[in-house]
């Protein structure tokens, strides 16, 4: 059995998640209900929960601010909730955080306890503060975790990031290579500044340290790196080489 606590601000929803539980996850004890930033820390602190369903935007302030405050030990696991389609939930999704998107659903809901059962984990608090990091320092750094700690590279230290099958590979302009455990896909969703572009299914480039064409039509970075084009992306590439040479 475990205890769980949910912070909500929108009694509709508390009461939708404490349905689904009750019906289909009797094993989850739900101890109560918090709607604000200050009730919620001292709800998490007096009753030592094992799950905390955490709704980002609180009517108060949001769901960071409660882990940030905490003056105890996370024992817990976090199971984040919102109703936004935005950058911190792709950066919830790169850093493999537990989160479900409002309204929620019965079938992604079995999903992450199932997830949660199978690790009985306890709230990650350095993952958490790269996290923090990335989200603050969002088109500027890009966090790869890496021989046990989470280590924050440049953006514009990054030459082209290269996929390997669920692997990504970053190399950047002192000759580093980084490997990433997750897709391409997941690492440009963390990428939005504008010099970077998917010129192929396996690389992702920095645009600035383009230095000519091929002959056989492909593109040669600063470090000699040869990345083809696809057919589709070659007059993009064109039109974003002439607007840098302007």
């Amino acid at each position: 059995m475990a205890n769980a606590i949910i912070i909500e601000d929108e009694k509709s929803s508390m009461e939708y998640l404490v349905s689904i539980l009750k019906r289909n996850h009797k094993n989850i004890n739900i101890l109560g209900w918090a709607t604000n930033v200050q009730e919620a820390i001292s709800f998490i602190e007096e009753n030592d929960p094992d799950i905390v369903f955490l709704d980002i935007q609180l009517n108060d302030g949001n769901g960071f601010e409660v882990l940030d405050l905490l003056k105890i030990q996370m024992t817990f696991e976090v199971i984040f909730t919102t109703g936004f389609l935005d950058y911190k939930e792709k950066a919830m999704d790169y850093f493999a955080f537990y989160y479900l998107n409002k309204p929620i659903q019965e079938t992604e809901l079995k999903k992450v306890l199932d997830m949660y059962q199978l690790k009985i984990s306890a709230f990650n608090v350095k993952k958490y503060n790269a996290f923090k990091e990335q989200i603050e320092q969002k088109n500027k750094r890009i966090t790869i975790y890496e021989k046990g700690q989470y280590i924050s590279v440049r953006l514009s230290d990054v030459i082209y990031i290269e996929a390997f099958g669920n692997y990504t590979t970053v190399y950047t302009v002192n000759n580093k290579q980084s490997v990433i455990s997750k897709n391409l896909k997941k690492v440009e969703d963390m990428i939005e500044a504008d010099n970077f572009y998917r010129v192929h299914r396996s690389f992702l480039i920095n645009t600035k340290y383009i230095e000519k064409f091929s002959k056989g039509g492909n593109i040669i970075m600063s470090n000699q790196k040869e990345i083809p084009i696809s057919i589709r992306n070659r007059k993009k590439v064109l039109e974003i080489l002439m607007l840098q040479n302007k």
